[in-house]
């Protein structure tokens, strides 16, 4: 068996791709496929593709465009290695042993879900640096991975490897899609954090789903309140729940339970929930707002994590 399937869902661009590919091609680890799902609406990757020589490459192209993240499921369905190293299209490996990085801190240390730092590319001014979650995050990670759904400190896809099994990427999200599968996939195993920037991601390319949905109103509510509905049944204290819905609704003008159902279909379970955020969603606004200020500052004077 293939020790791992490097998942490579592709969409109408070559550019990127190239970089993601050069960087595979320079592993010194080699025991992987390449599995290539294209979604494109023409043949510019196939034959992009077609030009590469590399050992163990697929490429599948999909009859019917299937949009993200199916065609993320598309290619992790196809693998048949032990490990998933999910590669967005237009990220790649910063070194020519990332992967090697990736494979021995699973193996050694026998573990079914790792995640490495990631260097960040602002394509629209050059400018890089480097997300990493600190001791206080990890510790919140380490000990309860719904702490994600408040912040994402394992970052993209592309910063992950995991042992293929059958979680998969929730079809009907697309700006939580990752935080949702993370926290599933969580419940079953602990995360390792492998404290090196071993992949770059690259923000601001024209086409991303990020552009399209991070300020997104509808996508926004309807995101969260979905991915919350999941959870809502397994979390015993509810209190950083209904703060961080305050602030999501106050931020997207969101105002009234009646508004929210016009957004957001919820059940009976979680309209109790909601209710209660609105009752309380106009109390104590201004200590509320300096208290969230404060969290998120450079200058942390907590020293904590609000959520």
């Amino acid at each position: 068996m293939t020790l791992v399937s490097i998942c490579i869902p592709t969409y109408n661009q070559t550019k990127y791709l190239k970089l993601c590919l050069d960087s595979i091609l320079a592993q010194t680890f080699k025991d992987y496929e390449v599995i290539i799902s294209d979604d494109s609406t023409n043949d510019s990757v196939k034959d992009f593709v077609a030009s590469y020589k590399i050992t163990n490459l697929h490429y599948y192209k999909n009859a019917v465009s299937l949009g993200t993240p199916a065609n993320w499921n598309a290619a992790i369905l196809k693998a048949t290695g032990k490990y998933i190293k999910m590669m967005h299209h237009d990220d790649y490996f910063l070194s020519h042993n990332s992967l090697l990085k990736f494979t021995d801190a699973a193996v050694k240390n026998n573990a079914s879900f790792v995640y490495c730092n990631t260097e960040v590319w602002h394509v629209s001014d050059d400018s890089r640096r480097i997300s990493e979650p600190n001791e206080i995050q990890l510790k919140r990670l380490n000990s309860d991975p719904l702490f994600l759904f408040f912040k994402n400190k394992i970052g993209a896809p592309s910063a992950t490897m995991f042992l293929k099994n059958t979680v998969l990427f929730d079809e009907n999200l697309k700006w939580l899609v990752d935080v949702d599968f993370y926290i599933r996939y969580l419940k079953q195993s602990k995360a390792l954090h492998i404290n090196k920037a071993l992949v770059c991601t690259a923000h601001e390319i024209p086409g991303q789903v990020t552009q399209e949905v991070q300020s997104n109103r509808a996508i926004q509510i309807k995101e969260h309140v979905a991915v919350f509905s999941k959870i809502n049944n397994g979390i015993k204290d509810k209190t950083k729940f209904y703060l961080f819905f305050e602030y999501l609704f106050r931020d997207f003008k969101v105002n009234s339970l009646q508004e929210l159902k016009e957004i957001s279909a919820i059940n009976s379970c979680d309209e109790v929930f909601f209710k209660k955020v609105f009752e309380n969603i106009n109390n104590g606004v201004g200590l509320k707002n300096l208290k969230r200020r404060l969290y998120n500052s450079r200058f942390n004077v907590f020293k904590a994590e609000q959520f």
